[in-house]
């Protein structure tokens, strides 16, 4: 199954429904944006996509037919450094992105073959396990779709990662660095289907997966997205825990520089909790409770009988002209 990494950059197009629809994109290239982006793209994005440990993927950019020649120079020679032979550069004039990006699919598919999508944003990075990952779970997903429902496979199914990394930037250092699972925006968002399918990640608004578009949230131990993001979100970024930074390390080769990511210490996993002593427990305690229930319904009954044997004679409760009065022998009172 192929993997298609789609991403804009510096395109001066029309509002995609990723980011929001009702935003207006400026149609003038601005030099301090331009600059910014081809600094996340060769620090973050390119050695990310490089480092993967299966690298049977293709990169697919979207730029404005409006850049100049020497940003177009620039770009070319960092896609033939870091991925030479995978990578290719769509420049076209100002439209939807997510229509050129499926326009671009539809006339490389090859067959009724699926595909994966995935959407690639300004300051994404990517473990060194991503694709393998969203390879496995991908074939996985698409299998059992078919197996249920044809028309439900042939629609396809998004899938995005539900853990990732927040990353702060400061210059060219890493100064902070916060473990997230709760974002407008999911994480490695992408499509699984088949390449002549409408749909594409960049068409579609991210309130509608699960509702209006099926999808499946990949959760596992590892960090497999990375994404930097600025403002409120950058300010009030917590100190992260040394096991942690050492994992997301062992992931993403960006964070192995050198770094000021304030580190705190490791906090205490809780004790494991012993199955088989609860479940002893809990029958025990069952067997004690039953044992238990059983007495008092013993005590019950015995107290029953007492009261039964001090109740009033019948004689005293019959009519007062059936009743016979007792021979002398059998009244204890005389």
């Amino acid at each position: 199954m192929e993997v298609f990494f789609q991403m804009r950059f510096s395109y001066c197009g029309k509002p995609t429904g990723l980011v929001n629809r009702k935003a207006r994109q400026s149609r003038k290239f601005n030099e301090d944006d331009v600059l910014q982006q081809f600094e996340m793209l060769e620090r973050l994005t390119l050695p990310s996509l490089r480092d993967q440990k299966d690298p049977a993927f293709r990169l697919v950019l979207l730029s404005s037919d409006r850049m100049p020649d020497a940003c177009k120079d620039h770009l070319t020679w960092l896609l033939n450094h870091y991925l030479p032979g995978r990578s290719q550069v769509l420049y076209a004039q100002p439209l939807i992105p997510g229509r050129v990006f499926r326009h671009f699919m539809q006339q490389h598919a090859r067959g009724q073959e699926p595909v994966i999508q995935t959407q690639v944003l300004d300051g994404d990075a990517f473990g060194e396990r991503f694709v393998r990952t969203l390879r496995e779970h991908a074939i996985e997903n698409w299998s059992a779709e078919a197996q249920e429902d044809k028309r439900a496979a042939s629609k396809g199914t998004f899938m995005s990662f539900r853990r990732g990394l927040n990353l702060r930037m400061q210059g060219k250092k890493i100064t902070g660095l916060e473990p997230t699972a709760l974002r407008k925006t999911p994480f490695g968002l992408s499509l699984v289907a088949r390449a002549v399918s409408r749909y594409n990640p960049a068409l579609i608004n991210p309130d509608g997966l699960g509702v209006k578009f099926p999808h499946v949230s990949i959760r596992t131990k590892r960090f497999n997205c990375l994404r930097i993001v600025t403002g409120k979100l950058a300010q009030q970024m917590p100190p992260i825990e040394e096991q942690v930074l050492a994992q997301a390390q062992q992931d993403f080769g960006v964070l192995r520089l050198p770094h000021d990511i304030p580190v705190v210490d490791d906090r205490p996993l809780p004790k494991p909790v012993d199955v088989d002593g609860v479940v002893r427990m809990r029958k025990t305690a069952k067997r004690f409770s039953n044992r238990a229930r059983s007495s008092h319904h013993q005590r019950c009954e015995t107290s029953l009988r007492h009261r039964i044997r001090r109740l009033v004679p019948v004689t005293r409760l019959l009519p007062a002209s059936k009743v016979q009065p007792r021979p002398r022998w059998l009244r204890s009172d005389e």
